[in-house]
């Protein structure tokens, strides 16, 4: 059975206080990780600004070739510098949630 790969979300919670930074995020924050993680089997990424009444502002989803790929990518060094460049667009801790793709379409 093939795969049809990872998708990580990570969300950014829509707290009193916080500061999000969305171009250093899209020009500096994301070009970082797919230059760290592109070599481990990223595939692409996206980022999806979110609704007012939401509880999160920023959803990105990340896509890795299998969970092996991104179990590689964030254990290689290059991860503790994107996990240190966070403070530099935000000041909240996103959540993290990663699963495997079981279904895909393109429409």
């Amino acid at each position: 059975m093939s795969s049809n790969g990872t998708q990580v979300f990570v969300l950014y919670p829509r707290q009193e206080g916080v500061t999000f930074d969305e171009k250093y995020y899209l020009e500096t924050h994301m070009p970082l990780c797919a230059k760290h993680w592109g070599p481990h089997g990223l595939k692409s990424w996206s980022v999806t600004k979110l609704s007012d009444d939401s509880p999160y502002i920023i959803s990105t989803t990340i896509v890795f070739e299998s969970a092996e790929a991104f179990g590689k990518a964030i254990t290689d060094p290059g991860t503790a510098e994107i996990q240190g460049d966070v403070p530099k667009f935000t000041n909240v801790q996103p959540t993290l949630i990663q699963g495997g793709i079981i279904a895909k379409s393109t429409l």
